[in-house]
């Protein structure tokens, strides 16, 4: 009959339409996200860092309106990862430490907390980590180019005492961590909801022949500890899972202990790493970070600067502790260990609740990568489907 559409012209219609909306959604969360990503080597570029902050703001107040107008509802953990940050302000504040560099962190994080509340409770689950991989993807492939066409530095930046020498487009070779942790669980999730493997086995590939072309002994023990996970015992979900990843910082300190009177391990990190001398300078570092904690044990020092940070410490490397419970206890004190171990609590009943999910596998092995890359500095702390996982990321 003319003028009547057929039931399957309206489901075309109407795959249509939402087709439409999830690629609008789509662009929407890339253009959000691409700000935050900030690679250490467009810092470089006066005019492009001042660009990126204003982005960054941009993409915060967008982010805010579309909470305030349309979500209207953050998590539990989201609000108590917010006045954790808060709190980090109030520190930095009292001792006169860098108030402009923490409160563009918190920026950020408040920006990324809140993007991935809206992101994944929601229809566009799917669409939101799809997004969260291309913007993964095009920093890490565009990083790999350059270690490629610059094998041994890209640059050299003067930021701090240290004269970083082995830069690239996503910046110190040490530090680049922070962007292929949350890439390699986007890219696995991504895998798990769509049951697309291309795009996927690329990316880890391309992450693993950086890490190696690089040479990286934190990158490589968090990148080989993930893969053994994931290949040995991802499925005894009693033994390895949210909470117990956190154990390890026990063991690494046992770890720390016997390393200096154990052949074996000094053969391990010394012969086959090459990094036993860069070990025993973080054993220095450690020794004078628990010095400077307990000087300010329940609210530690704040936010501080690079220089400042190194002179204190007495190595122009040390900009930070180089470990995360002592950077935590650095930055906070107790107060904000109590606020991590609240946060990791709530998220890790979530995550011990649906263990034997693939999704809570991939986040408790993407936990674990933070865990064991043992580096510290100023952390996003991301909502992952009411989880929270910390990516290191600036």
């Amino acid at each position: 009959m003319r003028g009547r559409k057929s039931v399957k012209q309206i489901r075309s219609s109407y795959k249509m339409q939402i087709n439409k909306s999830a690629m609008s959604h789509w662009i929407l969360f890339v253009f959000l996200t691409m700000p935050h990503i900030n690679p250490a080597y467009l810092n470089q570029i006066p005019f492009v860092e001042a660009l990126i902050d204003g982005c960054r703001i941009a993409s915060f107040v967008v982010i805010s309106l579309w909470v305030l107008f349309v979500r209207r509802r953050l998590s539990f953990v989201a609000i108590l990862i917010i006045v954790q940050q808060l709190y980090i302000l109030l520190v930095t504040v009292i001792y006169s430490g860098d108030i402009y560099q923490c409160i563009v962190n918190i920026f950020s994080i408040f920006s990324v907390v809140m993007l991935y509340t809206i992101g994944l409770n929601g229809a566009d689950r799917k669409v939101f980590i799809s997004a969260q991989l291309f913007c993964f993807e095009c920093a890490i492939y565009i990083n790999l180019i350059t270690v490629l066409l610059y094998p041994d530095t890209m640059y050299v930046s003067y930021d701090s005492l240290f004269v970083a020498t082995k830069n690239w487009f996503l910046g110190y070779y040490n530090n680049q961590t922070k962007y292929f942790i949350p890439a390699l669980m986007f890219a696995w999730q991504y895998k798990a909801i769509s049951g697309k493997r291309f795009r996927t086995y690329l990316l880890t590939a391309a992450i693993f022949l950086t890490a190696v072309l690089m040479w990286s002994g934190g990158i490589l023990v968090s990148l080989f500890s993930m893969a053994f996970i994931y290949i040995f015992l991802k499925d005894w979900t009693g033994v390895f899972n949210g909470y117990s990843c956190w154990g390890i910082h026990i063991l690494f300190w046992v770890f720390v202990y016997i390393a200096q009177t154990q052949r074996w391990i000094q053969w391990l990190v010394g012969d086959v790493l090459g990094k036993w001398n860069s070990f025993l300078l973080r054993a220095y570092l450690w020794k004078r970070m628990v010095k400077l904690i307990c000087e300010a044990p329940i609210l530690g020092h704040g936010i501080k600067d690079s220089v400042s940070r190194e002179i204190e410490a007495g190595f122009n490397w040390a900009m930070h502790a180089h470990n995360m419970v002592l950077e935590i206890l650095y930055q906070g004190g107790l107060i904000n260990l109590f606020f991590w171990i609240v946060i990791i609590a709530v998220a890790g009943k979530v995550i011990w609740r649906k263990r034997d999910s693939i999704e809570s596998k991939i986040i408790a092995i993407a936990w674990g990568g933070v865990v064991y890359s043992y580096i510290g500095g100023t952390f996003y702390i991301t909502v992952f489907n009411g989880n929270v996982y910390r990516c290191i990321l600036q």
